[in-house]
């Protein structure tokens, strides 16, 4: 999470460190240096320039990323791979699946998901790809009782489940278990649906989500309440990557 650190110190500098960096105080930091490097140096891989990041420096000494960090494709890839990817992020709200067969679709960099709520109330969340030839399964949001895909007609229940599937015959050994839904980690904070795409076995505990997505602030959060009333807004854009 060096990258999303580094842009969150910087961005709380003054408006006229926007235009050049800031003088330090004193002798140039490992970052100060890997910055100007990269103000003159566009085809410095972000990897390497993201690993300069020292968490020890001081907040007078932070100087401001090069324009480049904000636009760059590698960038923001390794900012998907190591932030976005790893961990919660919140992807709705839980007044999308409030209903049993209630879903919503979503995506965050190149993985495609739906979430919904299964017949017995529970909430899933799945890569929104069919196992046959990986096209999308699902699009936009509403309410379902089954998800078929469009290209071959292989069908699944809101659990994952694969309960149809069209042109195997010949195909020796096939067993309709194997091929479910790939599942994603999912749960729910206050008022939020929170996802996780990374292997991790981190519980899904709502008290353990909190903290691990908003560290500290989950306990503020939790103690003050969260204004519910407030009505979910969903909007959609698309990135290219």
């Amino acid at each position: 999470m060096a990258t999303a650190q580094f842009l969150a110190l910087s961005s709380s500098s003054s408006a006229s460190a926007a235009a050049r960096p800031r003088a330090c105080r004193a002798a140039p930091s490992r970052v100060c240096v890997a910055a100007a490097a990269a103000a003159s140096s566009s085809g410095e891989p972000a990897r390497r320039l993201a690993a300069e990041f020292d968490p020890a420096i001081p907040l007078a000494c932070a100087v401001t990323p090069p324009s480049g960090w904000y636009i760059d494709p590698g960038f923001l890839r390794l900012e998907l791979d190591r932030v976005f990817l790893r961990g919660w992020q919140a992807v709705g709200h839980i007044g999308q699946v409030k209903n049993p067969n209630d879903f919503f679709t979503g995506s965050l960099g190149n993985v495609e998901f739906v979430i919904c709520r299964d017949a017995n109330g529970k909430l899933q969340a799945f890569h929104n790809v069919c196992r046959h030839h990986a096209s999308l399964l699902a699009c936009g949001s509403g309410q379902k009782t089954c998800f078929q895909c469009p290209y071959h007609g292989w069908t699944y229940g809101l659990d994952g489940t694969l309960l149809k599937a069209t042109r195997i015959s010949g195909i020796k050994n096939f067993n309709k278990n194997d091929f479910g839904l790939l599942p994603i980690k999912v749960a729910t904070w206050g008022p939020f649906v929170l996802a996780r795409f990374d292997n991790s076995s981190q519980d899904t505990v709502g008290d353990v989500v909190g903290d691990e997505w908003l560290g500290s602030a989950s306990d503020l959060l939790s103690r003050s309440g969260i204004n519910t009333s407030l009505p979910h807004i969903c909007r959609y854009f698309v990135t290219t990557i």
